[in-house]
C-alpha cells in the first residue's frame, strides 16, 4: 500500500465511524473514570466486512513497515475488542493468537491465558483503542514469567498518557491512526464544528 493509498483509506474509515456514530462527540465517562468529550466504539466494525478489512489492512501495513514480522512469534490480545482484532490479524498474518482474560475464570481450567502459548517467546499486543494502556500493562504483567513483550500496536491511539505509561517498561506503541488525525478530518469534512474541534484539542492538550 502506497502512501496516498494510506491516507485515502484513514479518511474514508474515520469518516464511516463517524457516520455510524462509532466515533461520538459530547459529554462521557470513561472506564478510566476520566470525563471526555468524544468516545470510541468500535466493535460495529465487526458488522461491516468492507470496513472491517480496510481496519485489518491498515494494520498489517503498520505491523509490516514498522514493526516487522520477524520481530514476534505471537499476536495476543484483551477481551473482548482486542481479540476481534488480534483473531484476524493472526489469520491474515499467518502467526498463532492467543489472550489474556482480564480476571481468571472460576471454572473449567481457570486459565488466564487461552492459547498454546511457547515459552520464551516474543509478544506483540494487538487493540483497537488505547487510552491509558493500564488493561494492556496488566496482560503484559501477566506474560512476563513466559514471555517477552516486543511491543503494542493499536487502531486508534487516544493519546492521552498511554506511552508515558509504557516508557518506563520501555514498550513502544505503533497506531495506525491517532485522535489528533481524526478530529483534523472531521474538521476538514465539516463533521464536527470549530468549537468541537478546540474543545477536544484542549482535553488532548491537558492530558
Amino acid at each position: 500500500m502506497n502512501e496516498n493509498d494510506k491516507i485515502q483509506l484513514e479518511e474514508d474509515l474515520i469518516l464511516f465511524l463517524f457516520d455510524k456514530n462509532a466515533i461520538k462527540i459530547g459529554n462521557f465517562t470513561l472506564s478510566s473514570g476520566r470525563k471526555s468529550r468524544f468516545y470510541l466504539d468500535l466493535r460495529i466494525l465487526q458488522s461491516y466486512p468492507l470496513y472491517f478489512r480496510k481496519t485489518i489492512s491498515l494494520l498489517k501495513t503498520l505491523i509490516h513497515s514498522q514493526i516487522g514480522l520477524e520481530s514476534f512469534d505471537y499476536l495476543c490480545s484483551v477481551p473482548t475488542s482486542g481479540t476481534v482484532f488480534g483473531s484476524a490479524l493472526s489469520y491474515e498474518l499467518f502467526k498463532p493468537h492467543i489472550y489474556v482474560r482480564k480476571d481468571l475464570k472460576n471454572y473449567g481450567t481457570q486459565k488466564k491465558i487461552e492459547g498454546a502459548l511457547e515459552p520464551n517467546s516474543k509478544i506483540l499486543f494487538v487493540d483497537d483503542v488505547i487510552t491509558t494502556g493500564q488493561s494492556i500493562l496488566t496482560a503484559v504483567e501477566s506474560l512476563s514469567n513466559n514471555s517477552v513483550v516486543s511491543g503494542v500496536v493499536v487502531l486508534i491511539d487516544r493519546q492521552q498518557g498511554s506511552q508515558n505509561l509504557f516508557d518506563q517498561f520501555t514498550l513502544k506503541i505503533k497506531s495506525a491512526i491517532t485522535i489528533h488525525r481524526i478530529i483534523d478530518i472531521l474538521n476538514d469534512n465539516a463533521r464536527i464544528n470549530k468549537n468541537e474541534y478546540d474543545r477536544i484539542k484542549e482535553e488532548l492538550v491537558e492530558s
